[in-house]
């Protein structure tokens, strides 16, 4: 609570507070505490905004603490022997056999250092020109479809600037205006409909 409240905001916002707490016995002598409280709300007045938190908070504090549902042990060890029932492989590195560890990190080692040797191979071997002129060849398609976008753009840029621009703006006026009747609907309908029930 940083904002500086007056009394009368502090009250109903202690009255919200525990309205939104859940039905319980009071314990002993609460009742004589909080008349006592009510009956002091004119000393109440002189106090601090701090003082006041500190009261509210103290009190909330002298109330028992609330029981565990019934079923909440039983759902608790269920979650444990479920994790428990969970095979290594679908958990993390951490949880996995220590062999098991072992044998993935030679193993991706190998596959690292077998890559890194094809591609020096490759690069050692084959003459840029060679390599280029296959490439090219390979990526022909991707030109190919360059190509197509640029003619789909020119193509579009023609259609859209052979349009007036009062042709333009009128049709996204009429969008605008149509969405707007279809959220002003929607929030009449909602209104008519569930508002009352």
């Amino acid at each position: 609570m940083n904002k500086k409240m007056t009394p009368e905001e502090l009250e109903k916002f202690i009255h919200r507070e525990l309205r939104a707490l859940p039905p319980r016995q009071a314990p002993a002598g609460f009742e004589a505490r909080l008349q006592a409280a009510v009956g002091a709300r004119l000393a109440l007045r002189a106090r601090t905004p701090e003082q006041i938190e500190q009261l509210v908070h103290r009190e909330l504090r002298s109330l028992p603490p609330r029981r565990a549902p019934r079923t909440l042990e039983a759902r608790v060890l269920a979650a444990i022997e479920h994790q428990a029932a969970v095979a290594w492989y679908h958990k993390s590195w951490s949880y996995w056999p220590a062999a098991v560890r072992a044998a993935f990190l030679v193993v991706a080692t190998a596959v690292a250092g077998a890559v890194m040797t094809a591609f020096y191979q490759l690069f050692t071997g084959v003459e840029l020109g060679t390599l280029a002129t296959q490439a090219g060849v390979k990526l022909n398609f991707l030109a190919k479809l360059y190509h197509a976008a640029v003619w789909i753009v020119d193509f579009a840029a023609n259609v859209f600037g052979s349009i007036p621009p009062l042709w333009l703006y009128g049709g996204l006026a009429l969008i605008a205006a149509l969405y707007a009747t279809l959220f002003g609907l929607g929030a009449a309908a909602y209104r008519t409909l569930y508002r009352h029930n």
